[in-house]
């Protein structure tokens, strides 16, 4: 009546259960701990699920495009004005913090 987890549906689930837990402490700790310092530069994450591209285009919106992380939904941007966190919010991004926390980046 009810199935057995095969030796190939185990190690998936505990594959991802492992990956949401670590994702979720990752996320949890740059959210406390990263708020950008100069409010004229930050790095917006966008949705991990868009491609560099729509992270480029949305961050674009933003500010002037500085860098990109290693990862292809983290843009840094300079805005004019002290509001960077706040347009990079508006165009797409999950939250932003300090460039200085990225992953070293690549232009």
């Amino acid at each position: 009546m009810f199935e057995k987890p095969t030796s190939e549906r185990a190690p998936l689930s505990s594959l991802l259960f492992t990956t949401l837990i670590a994702a979720a402490s990752v996320m949890g700790a740059t959210l406390l701990g990263a708020r950008p310092l100069d409010l004229h530069e930050a790095a917006g994450v966008f949705p991990p699920w868009w491609d560099r591209e729509a992270s480029l285009l949305a961050a674009s919106d933003a500010g002037a495009v500085l860098a990109v992380g290693t990862l292809p939904f983290i843009v840094i941007v300079r805005t004019p004005d002290a509001d960077a966190p706040a347009r990079l919010r508006a165009a797409g991004a999950l939250f932003s913090i300090d460039p200085g926390r990225v992953a070293p980046c690549a232009a």
